[in-house]
């Protein structure tokens, strides 16, 4: 069966955490297409001080945290040659094509979308999922910074807040196959990246 792809969100909190190299170095060896969906991490937290200092309304915060997201972008890729920033989906492909792992930069498509929540609820878990919908993918998984419970429920990882409000939704509308990796969780990351199918 032909290798599926993963849209794979790494939490920006991996930085913080001195994870990110481990975590890309497990990617780097991936056996499936994967498109890296970077988190916000200290980039995003300065949009939210800047907008509680400054009272700047939700719309303007979601479009400097979309630039935030390509702030960490460009860490991944000055992290590991095996990475590149990508913003459509042609530059989607043409990494994948130079044996890349694509590292999206949102503003260009997700900026294009009105339908996409213009609040802090819609984080870049929730833009993994929609990136999902919009290339193709029936996988989607979240490496978080947080020690996870792998019997944990969706219901369960979003009513903690390990997940934002509205990932639950895009993957129920999606029909998608989720996972959220946690602190530790190395091995589970290398057999996702491995798969080439749901049914591995």
């Amino acid at each position: 069966m032909p290798a599926t792809l993963l849209v794979l969100k790494l939490g920006g909190s991996l930085l913080e955490s001195g994870r990110l190299t481990a975590v890309l170095d497990i990617v780097a060896k991936r056996k499936r297409p994967v498109i890296v969906v970077p988190g916000g991490g200290r980039f995003a937290d300065q949009v939210r001080d800047a907008q509680a200092a400054n009272g700047f309304d939700d719309a303007s915060a979601h479009r400097l945290a979309l630039f935030a997201m390509h702030q960490m972008a460009n860490v991944i890729a000055s992290r590991s040659r095996h990475f590149a920033p990508a913003a459509t989906k042609e530059e989607i492909g043409m990494a994948g094509v130079n044996g890349l792992v694509p590292v999206w930069l949102p503003s260009t498509m997700a900026g294009a979308d009105p339908t996409i929540p213009k609040s802090w609820d819609m984080t870049s878990d929730s833009l993994a999922a929609w990136l999902a919908g919009e290339v193709g993918a029936k996988d989607v998984a979240l490496v978080k910074s947080c020690t996870v419970d792998p019997a944990a429920t969706l219901d369960d990882v979003t009513a903690t807040g390990i997940i934002d409000p509205l990932f639950r939704d895009y993957v129920k509308k999606l029909n998608l196959s989720w996972s959220v990796i946690g602190e530790g969780d190395g091995a589970a990351l290398a057999r996702l990246v491995a798969a080439s199918s749901e049914q591995d």
